[in-house]
């Protein structure tokens, strides 16, 4: 995918998250909804190629293969983010959830 539609998609989410959080009245920045959009957008990238392998594996079965690719890698974000949460317990949930992400985007 090209960084300008990469790019493009990141807008529009960072700009939903931004209506959403001003909507319910959360405390935030702009900066804090963009680094969320591109984290959710790389998160996605990756359910697409992984997508993409159940489609050379397994068929042409495009909400299937989606659907198994998004369980797939959500229980790997689950596994390493209570991974995380056994090694420092003092830390909050969704601080270990953010970080299994980082890890995720960096490493797999």
């Amino acid at each position: 995918m090209s960084d300008s539609v990469f790019e493009d998609q990141v807008r529009e989410k960072a700009y939903y998250n931004y209506l959403s959080r001003v909507n319910q009245g959360l405390p935030g920045d702009a900066n804090q909804d963009w680094y969320n959009a591109e984290r959710e957008q790389k998160i996605e990238e990756k359910i697409k190629e992984e997508a993409y392998y159940h489609y050379l594996t397994y068929g042409d079965y495009p909400l299937l293969n989606w659907l198994v690719a998004r369980t797939e890698i959500t229980e790997r974000l689950q596994f390493l983010a209570f991974y995380m949460h056994e090694a420092n317990i003092n830390k909050s949930p969704i601080e270990n959830w953010i970080d299994a992400q980082n890890l995720y985007i960096e490493k797999f």
